[in-house]
């Protein structure tokens, strides 16, 4: 009895084995850098107090990015992909005040998100198009809102993507990310308690690159 057991249980072990392989087998990495621009479309409330070191509107921190992804393919239609990237501008534009000319402060913008991707075209095909939703957090940082602490704020990520294949594994990538959340940036008492840059953002980065895939 006790060996019938044991073989059994070697069996199970064994086919166990076979699935996990075949499945790890199946996964699709994809690895990826990309260009773009960030660009901000949300609108901001208005203030007590407004400080020329904090930008008039959202638009003000568009700006160039740069980011990478990495992309697993689970199945041939799903997947899940983790992306990152940053942006930096200047806002002020040194402007004159009665205290004299404001001196420009650096926003940088740093994104990070998990997402679920469902492919809509076929696999096999030489342009793959997906689409992706999950979420992210957004992180406003630089001498612009290192007085308010480097805020992290999350919300909603969609997005659509596109990778054309130019040869073996390397493709060249299109996309689309949408980043929805609500930004509560408030003064504290060492900068001032009326300061306050708030309101529902819809940030928007447009983005190219390559990327490499293998199974």
């Amino acid at each position: 009895m006790t060996s019938f057991v044991s073989r059994s249980s070697l069996a199970v072990a064994i086919c166990s084995l076979v699935l996990t392989s075949s499945a790890v087998a199946q996964i699709k990495v994809e690895v990826g850098a990309s260009v773009g621009m960030y660009s901000p479309v949300g609108g901001f409330k208005s203030a007590s107090v407004h400080s020329s070191s904090l930008p008039n509107s959202a638009s003000d921190l568009s700006g160039a990015s740069f980011g990478a992804q990495l992309r697993l393919w689970v199945a041939p239609r799903v997947g899940f992909q983790l992306a990152g990237a940053t942006s930096s501008t200047e806002v002020g534009n040194g402007l004159f005040s009665p205290g004299g000319r404001t001196p420009t402060t650096n926003a940088s913008i740093s994104t990070g998100s998990a997402q679920l991707l469902f492919l809509v075209t076929p696999e096999a095909g030489t342009a793959r198009v997906w689409l992706g939703a999950g979420g992210g957090a957004i992180r406003h940082g630089g001498s612009t809102y290192e007085p308010f602490g480097t805020p992290v704020n999350y919300g909603a990520v969609m997005s659509v993507g596109s990778a054309i294949r130019i040869r073996g594994g390397l493709s060249a990538n299109l996309g689309l990310t949408s980043m929805i959340y609500n930004l509560d940036i408030r003064g504290t008492a060492a900068t001032d308690p009326g300061l306050s840059e708030r309101g529902q953002q819809v940030d928007l980065l447009v983005h190219t690159g390559l990327s490499y895939s293998w199974h």
